[in-house]
């Protein structure tokens, strides 16, 4: 039987298996041993976009009308650097101290270090 790594957030509880083999050449488990994820770019992308458009595009409208045909681009074009800034700094964070070779943080607590 696998050992199993329990995360707890709230009342939400993650349960993923550990591999128990010795020599670790176990082929769908990553380098950390958790289960090979199966997400592709296709696949992440829409998941952004789905995201984006379903918060953003409604209200788009309502801003630009309030704050006018000058700044409301403006403003659009200041927050899309702000979110592209905070989604490179996440996916740095993601693998520390190195984002190629570093350990794989899975919660915002491991990012902090606590």
């Amino acid at each position: 039987m696998d050992d199993c790594r329990r995360v707890s957030s709230s009342s939400i509880f993650l349960e993923q298996g550990i591999p128990t083999s010795i020599d670790n050449q176990v082929s769908d488990r990553d380098d950390d041993g958790y289960i090979k994820r199966t997400g592709t770019l296709m696949t992440a992308s829409a998941h952004i976009i789905t995201a984006v458009i379903g918060s953003g595009v409604l209200s788009m409208a309502w801003a630009v009308a309030q704050l006018g045909w000058v700044a409301g681009p403006v403003v659009l074009l200041a927050f899309s650097f702000i979110t592209n800034l905070t989604s490179a700094l996440l996916t740095d964070c993601y693998r520390s101290p190195d984002s190629i070779t570093g350990k794989r943080n899975y919660t915002y607590m491991e990012v902090g270090g606590k």
